[in-house]
């Protein structure tokens, strides 16, 4: 997750993310999965505040080990270091390491709702993993969530979130009225109440890359 480079529109931003970083960043070793989380708009604006970040990728491998070797391979340093340096603003960089939890994988093209969740300072880790199996979870469509893998991360930069939900709309429309109706996403919001935070949202539009 990264705020855009300096001088570069949100429309030209996600033109350069979907068509050449993406070609680079596809072909990195190892990857098993890449997902590009475009940013949907509303009237020509985001419809929620800003999160933090521009760009907001999935990036899947097998293992810790692959994840490292990919990021330490030609490919990486050669084709996607040169293209994000003009892409993002690098000094603002922040990441999330996570172990998936995909209850229904979710397709390219689909709207989604991405919320990054905090663990709350009384909880546990064990304990709040468990609380995001609980009424969090309960959830009828494309379903993905990402736990942080949390101690043995040694050397690694420190998680911007505990956890990362992902669920499927059929619209922008419906995920904005689930989000702020009381008996959905706000009661999905009032269950997490001392066992999780709400840190950031974003409404984006998957683009799979591989």
């Amino acid at each position: 997750m990264a705020p855009r480079a300096a001088g570069l529109t949100t429309p030209a931003f996600v033109e350069h993310w979907r068509t050449t970083h993406s070609v680079a960043a596809g072909r990195i070793p190892g990857l098993r999965r890449y997902t590009q989380f475009h940013p949907v708009l509303v009237d020509g604006r985001l419809p929620l505040p800003y999160p933090g970040f521009d760009a907001c990728s999935l990036l899947q491998f097998d293992s810790l080990e692959t994840m490292d070797a990919g990021f330490s391979s030609d490919v990486y340093r050669d084709e996607v270091m040169p293209n994000e340096a003009v892409l993002v603003d690098k000094s603002r960089f922040s990441l999330f390491l996570g172990d998936a939890r995909i209850s229904s994988g979710i397709p390219g093209g689909t709207v989604v709702l991405v919320t990054l969740l905090r663990r709350h300072p009384a909880l546990s880790a064990e304990e709040f993993s468990a609380a995001l199996d609980g009424p969090w979870s309960a959830w009828s469509g494309g379903h993905e969530q990402y736990v942080s893998v949390g101690t043995g991360r040694g050397g690694r930069q420190t998680d911007v979130a505990d956890a990362v939900d992902v669920r499927a709309f059929d619209d922008p429309g419906q995920a904005l009225t689930w989000l702020t109706d009381e008996e959905q996403g706000v009661a999905t919001d009032v269950a997490m109440a001392g066992l999780g935070l709400v840190v950031g949202r974003v409404l984006a539009r998957t683009f799979q890359v591989v």
